[in-house]
């Protein structure tokens, strides 16, 4: 069995606001194995992004909190760690890519400079061997003219060179886990690939786990091992890729699928949406928090939230309906 390197267990992230408590994280677990891409796939709001600033513990406190769970690296629940050691694992053990490389990246450095900062950091090299090795990045990402381009600022480049400069930072220092939150969302299409490519071929170099936050189902079907399909702060659906797109068992999940748009050449046809709206997080229903959305609810779904559980061998979902094998549809 290939050995689970983070594991996340009943995690919680509250925000404390005037008008109540957002819970944007509400008691996910997640799994991670040495080499493999879990997905994390959902609507925007639903706490993809939350869940992974919530691992690396960056969490704006206050309004935020981690108000209860295990977040365990190795087998050691850095939730525990003080900001000092926090900060030895950040970037070192468990990098991140930003989802827009503008705003995370300093505008008055170099791109260079940044790359090499956390080589100084982290590895101790002096500034000449981490600008050197800053360029070495640069060209191990298939960024154009690298030795160059340590010397450009981030506004002298495009959003796929950007990008590139994120994902260079994020394996400087030869972490264990790269924690990718919509790394193609800006870019267009024929990037889109090319980014992917790279962090596959970037993985199965340097032997990294990835955790790929998305929205887009095509991106998960192309990269990912294991997916977590996330609604409104809870995970509701987990399983393989695989299992996921040719058995998808949650109403939602079977929501997201068939609003994908295809082509067909002999008739045309209404883009198929998921009716309704996602429940404020303020201001959650009772029981299931599908309910209003779904096509296949029962009494027993309005009153009483499912929890996640095996409905097949390997896959979970939290459904009332398909964990008792009724299907009102049929």
């Amino acid at each position: 069995m290939t050995e689970t390197i983070l594991e996340v267990k009943d995690l919680k992230t509250y925000f404390y606001t005037a008008d109540g408590v957002v819970k944007a994280v509400d008691g996910i677990n997640l799994s991670v194995k040495r080499g493999s891409l879990l997905g994390i796939v959902g609507e925007s709001g639903c706490g993809k992004s939350m869940t992974a600033m919530s691992i690396l513990n960056l969490v704006p406190q206050p309004p935020g909190k981690i108000v209860s769970g295990e977040i365990l690296y190795e087998g050691k629940d850095i939730l525990k760690l003080k900001e000092s050691e926090m900060r030895t694992v950040r970037g070192a053990k468990i990098a991140m890519i930003f989802q827009e490389p503008m705003t995370a990246l300093n505008p008055v450095f170099t791109v260079g400079e940044q790359i090499a900062e956390a080589l100084r950091v982290h590895k101790g090299m002096n500034r000449r061997e981490a600008m050197d090795k800053a360029a070495e990045l640069l060209s191990l990402v298939n960024m154009p003219s690298a030795r160059d381009r340590v010397r450009d600022y981030p506004h002298q480049l495009s959003g796929g060179m950007r990008q590139r400069v994120m994902i260079a930072m994020a394996i400087s220092c030869s972490p264990s886990i790269v924690i990718a939150d919509e790394p193609t969302t800006a870019l267009d299409v024929t990037v889109q690939a090319q980014v992917l490519d790279l962090l596959k071929q970037l993985m199965e170099k340097f032997g990294m786990a990835m955790i790929l936050i998305t929205h887009d189902l095509g991106v998960i079907a192309e990269a990912a091992n294991d997916v977590a399909v996330m609604y409104a702060g809870r995970i509701v659906e987990y399983t393989s890729a695989e299992g996921l797109f040719a058995a998808p068992t949650h109403p939602y999940t079977e929501g997201l699928l068939n609003s994908i748009p295809r082509f067909n050449e002999k008739k045309r046809e209404r883009l198929k949406a998921i009716p309704g709206a996602v429940p404020k997080l303020l201001d959650l229903p009772e029981g299931c928090k599908f309910y209003g959305r779904c096509g296949i609810a029962i009494d027993r779904c309005k009153t009483e939230e499912p929890l996640l559980k095996e409905v097949k061998r390997g896959h979970l979902a939290r459904c009332w309906v398909r964990e008792r094998g009724y299907d009102s549809r049929n």
